[in-house]
């Protein structure tokens, strides 16, 4: 079982919708869950901490081999077990907290974003919505089916760490052909802005059951 952190819904309902925090590399549970005062009231708040250690309060969903031309390569074998992983801890604390089984939400941040669009994308029926900030979608997902879930994504223009040419690459393209999936650029770094909290926010709200 993965390490959590987890805020109850406060609307005292015998089922609640779940958001599931997805953290970047070389980070932890507590870095998302600082979101959660911004949060929908009406659902349970699960931030995940990836399996890996790197150091002391640094943690990885999979590992990342640097290049000589300065990016990184995936381990993307251990990517995919990450994301079966995670599918087993989702269900598992849906059923541990008797939640609401078709109103889950992913929030992942970078690397937790690309597992994000992994998770989506590849165990159907599981994921409602997605909020993927500075991620990409990875070339090993199979995006040619029409998605059954909705996503909100957003990327930093001045982007050093994903760059904004992959976000450009492998979701626009995705975004254009399917309504379901929107696209942000805002001007900023590998960070979330207040203009982008602001925007990710009021589409949880319009998109809530």
């Amino acid at each position: 079982m993965l390490h959590y952190k987890i805020k109850n819904a406060e609307n005292g309902l015998k089922k609640n919708s779940v958001i599931f925090l997805l953290h970047g590399y070389g980070s932890n549970e507590d870095d998302l869950f600082t979101f959660t005062p911004f949060l929908p009231k009406y659902s349970t708040i699960i931030s995940f901490q990836a399996p890996y250690q790197l150091s002391i309060g640094s943690y990885a969903w999979y590992n990342l081999y640097p290049k000589s031309d300065g990016t990184f390569e995936s381990d993307i074998e251990t990517a995919w077990k990450t994301v079966d992983l995670l599918n087993k801890n989702i269900q598992l604390i849906i059923e541990k907290y008797n939640l609401e089984s078709n109103d889950i939400t992913l929030l992942g941040f970078s690397q937790g974003a690309i597992l994000g669009w992994a998770l989506a994308f590849e165990k159907l029926n599981i994921v409602r919505r997605l909020v993927a900030l500075s991620g990409l979608i990875h070339e090993t997902i199979d995006t040619s089916k029409e998605p059954n879930f909705i996503a909100y994504s957003s990327h930093g223009i001045s982007d050093q760490v994903i760059p904004i040419k992959l976000a450009r690459k492998s979701i626009l393209p995705i975004s254009k052909k399917y309504n379901k999936i929107q696209y942000h650029e805002f001007p900023e770094g590998h960070t979330v802005s207040q203009e982008n909290l602001n925007l990710f926010l009021k589409w949880l709200d319009n998109t809530k059951l």
